[in-house]
């Protein structure tokens, strides 16, 4: 699969926003399935969000250049489905930037602190947000070539960190049978959320000049990376730590940080250096590609798509401000909307894809039966993952 210049920075993006620092709690999530049920479960995850992604796509491309989520909504769904995709949008969006920027925050402390510089948290959050927000407000041109070069540390970071774990790896921690098939439910939520990155097809869209070819290439290709990573991180996780004893998944799960378990539990200094340079890069580059669709969604939204200073700062202060005002005063707010992240992303990455595309296609009488029948299947998808998640958010579904 041959992809130009542009088409091999959209895919990068794709993927750095894809791979965060949530992909260290996956195992703990699908430990209790087992390692082949696991891979299977991903597999069929990433090709329903690579579908949804190529839908969107799709639509997009049926539309002017420019259009986002909002305006899509509103084409095909009317004011209602605008006002739902708004609001999840907006959601979901500050969520995860104010999140970043939090972690990004922590990033900038511990780099000053070892030169014996301490600052105030919520300055050390501006730092990071006026660093990589920067980039952010030069252009997805920008991005693309600082994605790149945080991509390269990551993929050394977790070659790295694979290579130091494949000695502890077992067989037969491989090899355990699925303790019961009612664990797979609780594994969609977080999963459907590690493939997430449709928010920056209309960016990624304009970037490759609407090429209809390069944007399905790179977003093929730049999701099929995520799925070969998460593969090799739950085969080294699943192969060298036990379900059930002392530092354990259960044990990890019990904890409530996933994340920093799964690093605790392997006592080698390097492997825990290894994953903290990849949990750091992973927070900067998926910071990268939400912050880049949310710029554009608020530029286009709020009518400031001139390329003026006067606008672009405009668009970078709605963009930046909220998340960073929330994660420093009112920092609950965002952690219970990130509670409802996988309900957001239900909604937004594969429901609407698929209604829209359903209109679209009705209006350009290519809506035959087969059409009608998988994007039927794929609401229906959407539908069940949001059951899932209302159902973990009241702790209905099992855990280990």
């Amino acid at each position: 699969m041959s992809l130009s210049s542009r088409g091999f920075g959209s895919a990068m993006i794709i993927t750095g926003t894809s791979v965060g620092a949530g992909m260290l709690a996956i195992p703990a999530t699908v430990a209790a399935c087992g390692f082949w049920l696991a891979s299977l479960l991903l597999i069929v995850v990433w090709f329903v969000m690579m579908l949804t992604a190529l839908l969107l796509a799709e639509v997009n491309l049926a539309m002017p250049n420019g259009t986002n989520f909002s305006r899509m909504a509103h084409a095909t769904l009317g004011k209602a489905g605008q006002l739902i995709t708004w609001v999840s949008y907006l959601l979901l969006l500050y969520s995860l930037t104010a999140a970043y920027s939090a972690g990004g925050g922590n990033l900038v402390a511990s780099g000053l602190n070892r030169v014996g510089i301490y600052l105030p948290n919520a300055v050390n959050s501006a730092l990071f947000i006026l660093i990589l927000g920067f980039f952010v407000y030069i252009g997805t041109r920008a991005v693309d070539h600082a994605n790149k070069a945080l991509m390269l540390i990551k993929f050394l970071a977790f070659f790295a960190f694979v290579v130091a774990i494949v000695p502890s790896i077992q067989q037969t921690l491989l090899d355990v049978e699925t303790r019961s098939f009612n664990f797979i439910w609780i594994t969609f939520p977080i999963l459907i959320t590690s493939f997430g990155f449709h928010h920056i097809i209309p960016t990624l869209r304009s970037y490759v000049n609407s090429d209809r070819a390069t944007l399905r290439k790179a977003i093929i290709f730049g999701s099929f990376i995520p799925l070969v990573i998460y593969l090799i991180w739950v085969l080294c996780t699943l192969g060298s730590i036990p379900i059930y004893g002392a530092e354990s998944f259960q044990s990890i799960i019990q904890s409530g940080n996933a994340s920093a378990g799964i690093v605790g539990s392997y006592h080698s200094t390097h492997i825990g250096s290894f994953a903290y340079l990849f949990e750091s890069v992973a927070i900067t580059t998926s910071f990268l590609g939400v912050t880049l669709g949310l710029f554009d969604f608020n530029r286009d939204t709020y009518r400031l798509q001139r390329p003026t200073h006067i606008n672009k700062i405009a668009v970078f202060v709605i963009t930046f401000l909220p998340p960073f005002l929330f994660a420093v005063f009112y920092p609950q707010g965002f952690i219970i909307a990130l509670g409802y992240a996988s309900i957001f992303v239900a909604i937004l990455l594969i429901g609407l894809p698929a209604a829209m595309t359903w209109v679209i296609r009705a209006r350009q009488n290519k809506n035959h039966l087969l059409s009608k029948t998988y994007l039927g299947i794929i609401l229906l998808i959407a539908g069940a993952m949001i059951l899932l998640e209302i159902l973990t958010l009241f702790n209905v579904l099992p855990t280990l």
